[in-house]
């Protein structure tokens, strides 16, 4: 199938201030992909990042976006850095979302609360609408997250670690139900991630990034992810089976699993 291209970096480096990390970036991104970008902490995962979402420019080369129309990016930050001191109950908070939406001098309409009832349902919340949001707990707040992004109907997901400080049950919840929405709506994510396997589980295409290494590789999930690229660039003795039709990754430290 030949799916719409929605963001491409044509011979980019991208860097700050002039200063190169990487250079002849070729990566294209296309409409219903879920990429993970994976690296160390420091290794650019963020400064690709930004450089896709035309936060900064890159040092050299172009970032094309869609034609047709401008693409819109709803993004999941890390629930650890947020603040959760809002005196607003749920459904207002994914209301928050919707203002990309509403042109300028319009309040929230009728029709904006219906989206807002609807994204809650998405994420499997409808209940907790009245309920204020800093009462939640951690899961259900990542579930809030998430309703606030798809309230402004992105072309694109941008997932900052989302299952950050979560346990094995709730991120298997989390990452179950993204991918059951992303399938549905045939949503493009790029998601930001240190573990591996959720990585591994969830994506079709990824990312692989350290720029103190000079690690840089994107693509298909099996042809990028290596064994040999992971422990170089997070020192780990890693080991890579396939199981079940699925990738698991095992790394060790010290010849302990991780």
């Amino acid at each position: 199938m030949n799916l719409p291209l929605l963001i491409k970096l044509e011979n980019a480096a991208i860097g700050y201030d002039k200063r190169e990390f990487f250079d002849s970036i070729n990566l294209s991104i296309k409409q219903g992909e879920f990429w993970g970008i994976i690296g160390p902490n420091g290794g650019g995962k963020t400064t690709l990042l930004k450089t896709i979402l035309g936060l900064i420019p890159p040092v050299s080369g172009k970032v094309h976006y869609r034609e047709d129309e401008p693409l819109t990016f709803g993004y999941v930050p890390q629930r650890e850095k947020f603040d959760h001191i809002f005196p607003i109950s749920v459904s207002e908070f994914v209301a928050m979302g919707r203002y990309i939406r509403i042109p300028v001098g319009r309040g929230v309409k009728k029709e904006d609360w219906k989206i807002v009832m609807s994204c809650l349902e998405r994420v499997e919340i409808p209940h907790l609408k009245d309920r204020p949001f800093r009462s939640l707990s951690g899961g259900e707040k990542q579930r809030s997250l998430l309703a606030h992004a798809l309230a402004g109907e992105p072309d694109i997901l941008i997932l900052d670690e989302p299952t950050a400080s979560m346990d094995i049950k709730g991120e298997t919840a989390i990452m179950e139900l993204l991918g059951r929405i992303k399938e549905k709506d045939k949503l493009t994510v790029l998601m930001v991630s240190h573990f591996l396997n959720t990585v591994a589980r969830f994506a079709d295409h990824v990312v692989v990034v350290d720029k103190d290494s000079g690690v840089f590789s994107a693509g298909i999930m099996e042809e990028v992810f290596s064994g040999e690229t992971l422990s170089r660039i997070f020192g780990l003795d890693v080991t890579i089976e396939q199981v079940a039709g699925k990738m698991r990754i095992y790394a060790a430290v010290g010849g302990r699993d991780r």
